[in-house]
């Protein structure tokens, strides 16, 4: 084999396929800038919160404090019900013990309306929105605070203003902060699964049209 044939082979082999993979480890590596959501977020008249995974304690004192600052005057809670029973906790019960939590928080019950996403349908957040539509439509709306996680938010905005778009709500974020920054996510399991997850779900829904 020529000397110029193994440099042009070589040149394929960087430039076909290790110039993509480094580009898709690039993005990857800087993907908790993309993930997040850095716009501030405004006061609403209701907030949306998708609670297949519960918050966490500070989560909930973080929505106490929208309502005490009256930030948000109305919380809609959105929570997927299982097809099987293999689940440790049910929908239904992870709906009472959020309202209970809630209420050791100072929430008035009578805030916080409760939605359920039936079995066998895909993507919470789509579903979350379609599911508040006519919530939002009877009581005229005209602007929604989304609560989720950080790494959550872009998907979030984006699939709220696009199921949302036909009632012109403004739409705004609030997530909570996460443990794990763009320096130190890939030195844990935890933070690895933090960030790629929301990465790959993102792409998917692209690929799909949902985004």
């Amino acid at each position: 084999m020529q000397v110029s044939d193994l440099f042009y082979r070589l040149k394929l082999i960087l430039f076909g396929f290790l110039s993509p993979l480094f580009i898709g480890l690039g993005f990857l590596f800087l993907s908790p800038y993309f993930l997040s959501v850095s716009d501030p977020f405004q006061k609403s008249e209701y907030a949306v919160l998708e609670a297949s995974e519960l918050p966490s304690k500070k989560g909930v004192l973080a929505i106490a404090s929208l309502f005490q600052k009256q930030t948000i005057k109305k919380l809609l809670v959105v929570i997927k019900e299982e097809k099987t029973q293999n689940h440790l906790i049910s929908a239904k019960s992870k709906a009472q013990i959020l309202s209970s939590e809630l209420s050791e928080a100072k929430i008035d019950p009578s805030l916080v309306e409760f939605f359920f996403i039936p079995p066998g349908k895909n993507g919470e957040i789509e579903e979350a929105a379609k599911l508040i539509l006519k919530q939002l439509v009877t009581n005229n709306a005209q602007s929604l605070l989304v609560i989720c996680k950080q790494y959550d938010a872009k998907m979030n905005r984006d699939i709220f203003q696009k199921n949302l778009n036909s009632l012109q709500v403004k739409i705004s974020i609030y997530s909570f902060p996460s443990e794990y920054t763009a320096s130190n996510w890939f030195l844990s399991e935890d933070g690895f699964r933090e960030v790629v997850h929301p990465f790959v779900r993102y792409l998917y829904f692209k690929i799909r049209g949902i985004l």
